[in-house]
């Protein structure tokens, strides 16, 4: 069949199924449908590139990475600025931290979340409200050191110029001031009054700092805002001052102007601002007080609680006793109101390369910096050249006040080292035990032997005396060392150290005698039965001569006749006698001996 476009002939194609012009192409039969089930073939072809060293997948690009996490960032930002009832501040803390995170190259992790609460705290700076750090480091799980120093970096990176909305700043320089008013020797002349001063001597004024500071933080965050936080902060922090000085005397202050105008010459302000910023705070205290459970509650005089009534404790009292009362009760309100919140979820999608170098980073940071190095390497701590500066330094000075720094003595000095540079001060301090006598007079004379110290001047006056027992202390335990020794000595003889002499050997020989033999042997006899000594048990003969048997006492004495005598020692005896010891050939003294 030809083609009814060029005449051509047609070929049957398999994959068409059909026929085909092998010129032109064209169907032999247009209407003709191929079945799907016919097409099994998979496509293998992708419109993706292969990922190579030099290109990535569309969806795992360092672009669409950073664009996600920036997503989620700035909906942690609106999230957060909303638990904090600023919700129109999201914009622009969203502008600083981006602005921040390109100007100052940082990455994904940790140090992105510190730098968007930072930009949080400064959007709020800027709208002239409290920074709210520690509410801002609750919501990002850190620690509020951690986010005050992110604060301070971004506000150096960007060059902000911010004016604090928060009196406490103002603080440590009114401390500075009010110790130089207190210095006697100060150049500045003193407004304050000698009560004053005998009343702030033996008080904390740092203690009082940080008991304003606390109540400055409960008037930024206090809900709704006070007018008080609109107005200016250094008149403020005056007052605040002087209620924490109340707070840590636990009493009303004499002589309130006069410490209101030493204190308002600082900023140059009139003494008449900060007596009514104080009676505002004053105000605002006591009505806080009445809401502490736990404290008492005003009772009045008279009837009613009109005018005419008054309380029987003065009220500057009660606010002075109750002010740590109510930075504790507020504390609590503040604790459970945040741990009812749930914290701001945020998920980054964090580069692995990225995740390393930020645990090295956290390490570093938490560890001392001892040796400035370059950011590739790492330096090498020349231990010898340490040990040899501390060598130095205790030649030129033994003595020195000055002991070795912290970085020093972590660089590889060895502990001998500091030891020995050391003052003695401080080597007491470390081990918790005042210097010895000996210490002090070595430090004092440069030296611990005989030639600088003498024998007599070790010992104070009398302190070697009281080391020893006098006489009635060794008399008093004399019987307790007699009876340690089982013996009694004389006073002679512990006197004198002669006493009698102590066996050092046991001595050996029978305990058990035959007396009937032993009467026949010395030539005397013994009334009664010879059967009945049979079985007499008798003491040591080196101990006693005198033996019991029955109820008679018995004792052995030798023959006194020289007869008897002589021939009991040359003799020999008869077999009567010979036959109590049975067949021997040895003398009678041998035998006595052995029956001994």
């Amino acid at each position: 069949m030809p083609c009814r476009e060029c005449g051509a002939s047609h070929l049957v194609h398999d994959d068409v199924g059909s026929l085909v012009c092998t010129d032109c192409g064209t169907l032999a039969d247009p209407n003709q449908a191929v079945l799907t089930s016919h097409n099994d073939g998979l496509i293998t072809s992708s419109y993706l590139a292969p990922r190579t060293s030099k290109g990535w997948h569309l969806a795992q690009t360092k672009q669409d990475r950073d664009r996600k996490n920036t997503i989620a960032m700035n909906t942690f930002i609106g999230s957060v600025l909303s638990r904090l009832n600023n919700p129109g501040l999201s914009p622009r803390a969203e502008a600083i931290f981006t602005h921040a995170m390109v100007k100052g190259n940082y990455r994904w992790g940790r140090k992105a979340k510190l730098t968007a609460g930072a930009a949080i705290a400064i959007a709020l700076r800027e709208a002239h409200k409290s920074d709210s750090l520690r509410d801002i480091a609750f919501f990002l799980d850190d620690s509020p050191v951690s986010l005050a120093r992110a604060f301070q970096s971004l506000v150096s990176l960007l060059d902000f110029s911010l004016a604090s909305a928060d009196p406490a700043v103002h603080l440590p320089t009114l401390h500075a001031h009010l110790q130089s008013v207190m210095h006697p020797e100060t150049l500045s002349p003193s407004h304050l009054p000698g009560s004053l001063v005998s009343i702030f001597t033996p008080l904390s004024l740092q203690a009082a700092v940080r008991t304003a500071t606390s109540l400055s933080h409960i008037i930024s965050h206090h809900s709704p805002p006070l007018p008080l936080a609109n107005l200016p902060t250094p008149p403020t922090a005056c007052a605040l001052l002087i209620l924490g000085l109340e707070a840590e005397a636990r009493a009303p202050l004499p002589h309130l102007k006069e410490l209101a105008r030493t204190l308002a010459t600082r900023f140059a302000l009139a003494p008449g601002v900060v007596s009514s910023r104080y009676k505002v705070l004053y105000d605002l205290t006591e009505e806080w007080i009445r809401h502490v459970p736990w404290l008492d509650q005003f009772e009045y005089k008279g009837k009613g609680r009109g005018a005419a009534t008054r309380s029987k404790v003065p009220k500057r009292a009660i606010v002075a006793k109750g002010i740590k009362d109510v930075i504790q009760f507020h504390q609590q309100i503040w604790s459970t109101r945040m741990q009812s919140q749930h914290k701001v979820r945020l998920d980054l999608e964090l580069d692995p390369d990225d995740v390393e170098e930020e645990d090295q980073g956290d390490d570093e940071s938490m560890s001392t910096p001892t040796v400035a190095s370059s950011p590739g390497k790492r330096r090498k701590i020349d231990k010898k050249g340490n040990a040899m500066q501390a060598a130095y330094r205790l030649l030129v000075d033994p003595l020195s006040s000055g002991a070795l720094d912290a970085a020093t003595f972590s660089n590889g000095v060895s502990l001998l080292t500091h030891l020995l540079t050391c003052s003695p001060d401080e080597l007491s301090r470390v081990r918790g035990t005042p210097p010895t006598r000996l210490q002090l007079l070595a430090a004092s004379r440069g030296g611990s032997t005989a030639e600088h110290i003498a024998d007599e001047e070790l010992f104070a006056s009398g302190e070697l005396e009281g080391l020893l027992r006098n006489e009635q202390e060794r008399e008093a335990l004399l019987p307790l060392f007699q009876l340690n020794w089982n013996e009694e000595i004389s006073r002679e003889e512990a006197a004198t150290g002669h006493g009698k002499p102590i066996p050092t050997e046991t001595k050996r020989g029978a305990k058990r005698v035959d007396v009937g033999a032993l009467a026949r042997l010395l030539g005397g006899h013994v009334d009664g039965d010879s059967n009945d000594d049979e079985g007499a048990v008798f003491p040591d003969p080196d101990d006693t001569d005198t033996y019991q048997w029955g109820w008679d006492d018995y004792t052995i004495t030798e023959p006194t006749e020289p007869e008897l005598v002589r021939d009991w020692r040359s003799g020999p005896l008869d077999d009567e006698d010979n036959d109590i010891f049975g067949e021997f050939d040895d003398t009678p003294g041998d035998r006595y001996e052995e029956e001994l």
